[in-house]
Order: structure tokens, then sequence, then C-alpha cells
């Protein structure tokens, strides 16, 4: 019998989640497929709608990225996360992880770039915009920006992804000790690890 090939799904709300994966599957060239999959909308039931969609589809592990500032800001579409990820805890079947960043992914490449923790607190992409310009002067969330660079060799190149992994998994922790102090962070550092694990198995 022939053994299936492992499928991955990455949900992202919207075009810089989609490039920055794409990007890394290319480089990586992964031994098992993995589905960048860009939402048509950025709102919580369209993004469940899509998780539903690849557990139907028997895809063995799937992420969603969310971005927390605007789920934050609307305690409705906050309480649609929180139940889709109590239903999904509790789910058997393939596994879906709920990968948040607040506020923004782009905290994410932020973390690339600084020398050590930061206890900042971004509320917004407003917020992060000006410190990532510092590394990425052009950076601009649009179609055409974000399809002429390689975000994820460039981050790579001229960042420090071991760093980011780093301060990105200490930054979680402490957000959950110390939610007032440490408000940013990002557990995108959490699909880049599991990735790896797939393909070393």
């Amino acid at each position: 019998m022939m053994k299936k090939r492992i499928s991955i799904a990455i949900i992202g709300e919207g075009e810089t989640e989609w490039f920055y994966f794409e990007s890394l599957r290319v480089a990586k060239r992964y031994p098992f497929k993995v589905a960048p999959t860009l939402a048509q909308h950025s709102d919580i039931g369209h993004l469940v709608k899509l998780v539903e969609r690849f557990v139907k589809e028997d895809f063995d592990q799937i992420f969603c990225l969310l971005d927390m500032d605007r789920l934050l800001r609307v305690p409705k579409e906050m309480q649609v996360y929180l139940n889709a990820k109590k239903k999904y805890i509790k789910a058997r079947g393939p596994k879906v992880s709920f990968i948040e960043t607040n506020p923004c992914t782009e905290f994410w490449f932020l973390l690339h770039f600084l020398p050590g923790l930061t206890s900042k607190n971004y509320a917004t992409y407003e917020d992060v915009l000006p410190d990532l310009r510092r590394y990425l002067p052009d950076y601009d969330k649009t179609k055409r920006y974000l399809g002429r660079t390689n975000l994820y060799q460039y981050l790579c190149r001229e960042g420090d992804l071991s760093r980011a992994m780093q301060n990105s998994e200490i930054l979680r922790k402490l957000s959950m000790e110390n939610p007032e102090d440490y408000r940013s962070y990002s557990e995108i550092h959490q699909v880049l690890k599991a990735l790896d694990e797939f393909a070393n198995k």
C-alpha cells in the first residue's frame, strides 16, 4: 500500500502571510505538500470555514494565522475565534493550530532584526511599521512590493532567523505570564519548527 503524502495547510488572513510562506516553501523545498492559502476575506468566520474545508480534505496539519489586533478590537470576532479554538482543541483527526501574532505578522518580521528581547508594546500594524522600516525601508503591504521581495530569503539573509525564533518563543511565554508588560508576541516560530520536524521524519 502506497504511503499517503503528508499535506500541510497554512491559512493566512492576507497577502503578506501568503507571500511569506510561499517564499519559505520554495526556499526549503520540503518533501511534502505545503499549501499556503490566501483567504478572500480576513474575518474570522471565513478563516474558520477554510479550516473546516482542509479538515474535510484530510490535511495532516492545518495552521491558521491570526493578527490579534483586529480580534482584540472586535469582541464578537474574538468570541468566534475562542469558540473555534476550543472546538479544535477537543477534536480528533487532523491537527489544527491557531497561530497568533499580536499585533500582526510584521511584528514577526521585526523580530529578525531586533538585537534582543523587546518589551515595547505595539498595538497595531501602524505602530510596527516605523520600526520595521528601519530594516526594510521600502516595506509596503502591497502585492507589488510583496511580489518582488522574496520575504523569507530576505529576512534570513539580512536578519537573523534563529534569533527571531528564540526571542519569539521567549516573548510568547512572557506574554502569557505577564500580559500587562509583554503584549506583543508571535507564535509563527511554531509553524517553522513544525515544518522542519515534518521534513526530518
